[in-house]
């Protein structure tokens, strides 16, 4: 059975407080006076109409089917809030119910207990591993018909090996580089001239001279320590570009770590020495690291691109841009690291196939994704369907312009060449750098090796 419970006793609620309400105008009622009676009637007239309206308000909201999906994401906030109007919308249209489900920062522990336990919700948010963690557990979505509108960009990302998509995108989730235009400009700086990254460094040099921090990290979580590797690593080991390429290598368990992983691991104590990074890097929050862009204090924060949207909410005249990530290697190409955005999959064993079916094909419409992709920050994932006047898309297509042919589209590098997990073992690995100036190299190459070799055994 789906769950009523919420809505049932918002309704339980509501008629115990009408009653109440009744009850306490039906006592003492010989005690009126002449003068009060009417005053009561009138009061009792507009509860009765207050509770006629909240009643039609509640009929509205209510499925007119029995059926209510369950749908999980990992959105929270003011995105939730977006998101639940999208599926109000849904109901309201089609009469099919959607209890959304947010477990916030516990979203993957919760995933892998209900796959364990074989009790999985109608659809869920797939947050980058459609193809690998949950496509046993999906259904193929090969043959409906808003597939051939899905942008090539995204395409490639979210078909496995055998050409089967498990998900509907809805957004893009490039990460690149997010930069303050102002710091740049009193710096006298050009993003679009940064096609290396000794380009980068000699940047950089030119930030430290305004005192502001040029790359700000929110170390305290180590996933922004873990994403400094991510943009790194594909120019170093696995674009297309790259002539000794590992992709193959670090797939089959062969790749060696000292030799391949010690210049990413170097390139990062290089620049903790030469002061680029926030002196309390291991301590900041991932919010201080965008209210510092956003403030003006910090040049350059590696991350998502909606972390320019989260920096506009608290200083909405911020002037913001997106950078392309560099190459290590002259004449190399520059990137953007892409996965997947807002996408929604079925459980292959849902009691409610068609309704979840309508509900992915509603989602793919022009008029809804394109909401979907907004309040996520991101780029729409369908052809046709634009949000130029958002200013992340903005700013990206800025950047993708300036860059033409030689920028490269590349999927996110631990989700297609690392084991599933390792994500936290990269931020681990990379604190050893930033414990220890000058003396962490060895001890990260070697912890996210262990790491590596243990997971790629099971």
């Amino acid at each position: 059975m789906k769950r009523h419970a919420k809505k049932l006793t918002a309704l339980l609620c509501t008629a115990a407080m009408a009653a109440a309400l009744l009850s306490g105008c039906s006592s003492g009622g010989d005690s009126q006076t002449a003068d009060q009676a009417p005053a009561a009637q009138d009061e009792e007239s507009k509860t009765e109409a207050a509770a006629q309206t909240a009643d039609s308000a509640e009929q509205a909201a209510q499925p007119a089917s029995d059926v209510v999906l369950e749908l999980e994401t990992t959105w929270t906030g003011e995105m939730l809030e977006g998101l639940q109007q999208i599926m109000d919308d849904f109901t309201a249209e089609t009469g099919i119910g959607v209890e959304v489900i947010s477990p916030g920062d516990d979203y993957e522990n919760v995933m892998k207990t209900r796959m364990a336990s074989g009790d999985l919700p109608d659809l869920w948010e797939t947050h980058g591993w459609s193809t690998t963690r949950y496509s046993e557990y999906l259904t193929p979505l090969n043959d409906e018909p808003w597939v051939s509108h899905v942008k090539e960009s995204i395409k490639k990302t979210v078909t496995d090996s055998q050409g089967n998509i498990y998900v509907v995108p809805l957004s893009i989730d490039p990460a690149s580089i997010c930069y303050n235009r102002d710091i740049f400009e009193e710096a006298g700086v050009d993003a679009t001239t940064i096609r290396t990254w000794a380009d980068f460094e000699a940047a950089c040099d030119k930030l430290l001279t305004t005192g502001k921090v040029p790359v700000y990290v929110g170390g305290k979580s180590v996933n922004n320590i873990a994403n400094l590797f991510e943009v790194m690593a594909p120019g170093f080991l696995t674009n297309e570009d790259v002539a000794d390429n590992q992709g193959a290598a670090l797939l089959d368990g062969s790749f060696d770590w000292e030799k391949y992983w010690t210049p990413l691991a170097q390139m990062l104590d290089d620049w903790q020495q030469k002061g680029y990074f926030n002196k309390d890097i291991l301590t900041a929050s991932d919010d201080a690291s965008i209210q510092a862009l956003a403030n003006g204090d910090g040049a350059i924060v590696i991350s998502g691109n909606h972390t320019i949207t989260q920096a506009l909410s608290y200083n909405p005249d911020a002037r913001l841009g997106i950078m392309a990530i560099p190459s290590p290697n002259e004449g190399g190409k520059v990137y953007v690291s892409s996965g997947e955005g807002a996408c929604y999959g079925i459980w292959k064993d849902t009691e409610y196939p068609e309704e979840s079916r309508k509900l992915l094909e509603y989602l793919a419409r022009d008029d809804v994704s394109v909401k979907v992709a907004t309040i996520n920050g991101k780029i729409p994932a369908m052809e046709g369907v634009t949000n130029d006047n958002e200013y992340v898309t903005k700013e990206f297509n800025i950047m993708m312009n300036a860059f033409g042919d030689d920028l490269l589209y590349v999927n996110y590098f631990d989700r297609e060449f690392l084991p599933s997990g390792m994500w936290n073992d990269m931020g681990v690995a990379g604190n050893e750098i930033f414990m220890n100036p000058g003396k962490g190299i060895e001890k990260c190459v070697e912890t996210i090796k262990t790491a590596y070799d243990e997971k790629i055994s099971q």
